[in-house]
């Protein structure tokens, strides 16, 4: 064997290796045929513990929900696709993420994350995710800034922000009302476009 072929198979060893433990996934625009999914996430108990709003959906309230916001712009969302991993050639939901209260003329906006319990939907795969989507706030929507908040609560969350470049802006005191009527501090972090 030449030395330009021993090369060439390290390198597709190499490869192979990286796309074995490199999640490939892609963000998709929603559409109204993602309700069920989106209501099945949004109702999952891990999914509300993270929300603000504890409320259920329903697949009627998410169509309401996505005619009001998502069809008319005001929300981005997302429904972050997993390529299969063996062939490569198809691809399947594993999670929603939107960016909402886009404030053009501040050029800000907020960004939210359905955790969810596939087991796809892992901190690598919220990293590309989070990743994915503030670069769409950036390069396609014109944002300087990205806003998200996190329970004080899941330190988790906040070090996930932090692995796709936010940082800490505040802590909210009391700002959160949860199921036993008692109040919860949230951490706002934010991440801007520097370019």
């Amino acid at each position: 064997m030449c030395r330009w072929q021993v090369l060439k198979h390290r390198l597709i060893s190499i490869l192979t290796y990286i796309n074995r433990i490199t999640m490939q996934i892609f963000l998709r625009p929603i559409t109204e045929n993602d309700g069920p999914n989106i209501v099945r996430w949004r109702n999952d108990p891990k999914v509300l513990s993270h929300c603000l709003d504890k409320t259920h959906i329903t697949e009627e309230s998410n169509l309401v929900f996505y005619k009001a916001n998502v069809a008319t712009g005001k929300y981005k969302q997302f429904i972050v696709e997993c390529v299969e991993e063996h062939t490569g050639v198809c691809a399947y939901p594993i999670a929603t993420v939107y960016l909402k209260d886009m404030d053009y003329g501040n050029k800000r906006c907020e960004l939210c994350i359905f955790t969810s319990s596939d087991v796809e939907w892992n901190p690598e795969g919220q990293t590309i995710a989070i990743k994915m989507l503030t670069e769409k706030a950036f390069s396609e929507y014109g944002m300087h800034k990205v806003y998200s908040y996190v329970y004080v609560k899941f330190p988790n969350e906040v070090d996930l922000l932090r692995k796709a470049g936010f940082e800490t802006e505040a802590t909210l005191k009391d700002e959160s009302l949860n199921e036993e009527g008692g109040y919860e501090d949230l951490i706002r972090m934010a991440i801007f476009n520097n370019k």
